[in-house]
């Protein structure tokens, strides 16, 4: 079997499967590799799948959005959004940060947004006030996706146009001049370039301390009254997601953190009673509420809330893309079309444009190795 690629990407998660599939569209010789079931590991097994364009940090704004960097949109583009369903997302919270949303979207984004004094607006009534000054916005181009879907047909593209081994777990790296070898099992891989999109896994050693494992708890419930759409509740650090007209997934906050997900404890503890609290106040009492069932997933985290994209060191050909904080799925689009830019022009030796690299420099890995070292 053939044995050399350009790009190795390790990691069939929704970020690994779009940057594969970005790569492959864009020309270049690639392997994805994954140690289970693309989508089925991770954070894209149990994620959430809110999809909305409205980012208070405007370093990740660049990330979410839905139109091209770079010439066309392309095949991940276009699977997301063939996958979107456009309920979209309400966001309760106080005139404040309704405001700098507002502000953060511009002149040229209020159509896309409507703004309400009371959280009354939403669903004829069925959520209550929780706080004082506290409003409702709707991103009306918001929604939903499906990212387990989506990543399998990202597979599927790369596995007919490229090569997809999965159920292949990558025992170590090992960077040589010019080039990675990866050792899976019998087998001896080598590329120019490894991508690391392993999330809070893999076998891959990242920069110390700069991004970590956390826990993320949800519950599932049935009740009276599902929302129309997936709603931020921010006073309450929550999200409410409908799964059905009489169910849905709400984000609990008992969480754990630690270097390695193979090291969290996945334990309940009270977050089904956490949840319970949070839900009640936004107006589902326990008489209208029923929880169904507490899970425990994950991520990867970084400490300033960025992912790290980017080279592992100055002179490694190894690039991460991984510390998503749970949102990875909404990124991945954007994440994909940079990282194959990128790569395209370190095979064919053209220099990235200063736009560019402007908006990669706030994700490079070598922040948290600066900050260490200070």
């Amino acid at each position: 079997m053939k044995t050399s690629f350009d790009v190795i990407v390790i990691g069939a998660g929704v970020m690994g499967a779009s940057i594969a599939a970005a790569l492959v569209e864009n020309g270049l010789d690639v392997a994805l590799m994954e140690k289970g079931i693309g989508g089925g590991q991770g954070a894209t097994r149990d994620t959430g799948g809110i999809v909305r364009g409205l980012e208070l940090d405007p370093e990740l704004r660049p990330l979410t959005r839905r139109g091209a960097h770079h010439g066309s949109t392309g095949i991940v583009h276009a699977l997301f959004e063939q996958a979107l369903k456009r309920t979209g997302v309400a966001y309760i919270a106080s005139s404040e940060v309704c405001g700098q949303y507002l502000d953060a979207v511009g002149t040229e984004g209020t159509q896309n947004v409507e703004l309400h004094a009371s959280v009354s607006a939403l669903d004829n009534g069925r959520f209550s006030a929780f706080c004082p000054d506290e409003c409702l916005l709707i991103e009306r181009n918001g929604g939903m996706v499906d990212a387990r879907v989506t990543v399998s047909n990202l597979c599927r593209y790369v596995s007919e146009k490229a090569t997809f081994l999965d159920h292949l777990a990558v025992d170590r790296c090992v960077e040589l001049d010019g080039h990675v070898q990866v050792h899976a099992g019998k087998l001896c891989l080598e590329a120019t370039w490894i991508v690391d999109a392993c999330g809070a896994d893999g076998p891959l050693a990242r920069p110390h301390g700069a991004v970590h494992a956390r826990t993320i708890p949800y519950t599932r419930l049935g009740c009276d009254q599902a929302p129309s759409m997936p709603v931020i509740a921010h006073h309450l650090n929550t999200y409410l997601l409908p799964l059905g007209r009489s169910l849905m997934q709400v984000g609990g906050q008992r969480r754990q953190r630690a270097a390695h997900a193979s090291q969290l404890n996945l334990s309940l503890m009270d977050n089904e009673q956490d949840v319970m609290e949070r839900v009640a106040r936004l107006g589902y009492d326990k008489h209208h509420c029923t929880p169904v069932v507490t899970q425990i997933a994950w991520d990867a985290y970084t400490d300033d809330g960025r992912p790290l994209i980017g080279r592992s060191s100055s002179k490694s050909h190894v690039y991460l893309a991984t510390g998503f904080c749970g949102i990875g799925f909404k990124m991945a689009p954007s994440v994909a079309e940079l990282l194959a830019f990128e790569l395209g022009g370190l095979m064919s030796g053209t220099s990235m444009d200063a736009g560019h690299r402007t908006i990669m420099q706030a994700f490079c890995p070598s922040r948290f190795t600066e900050v260490a070292l200070s």
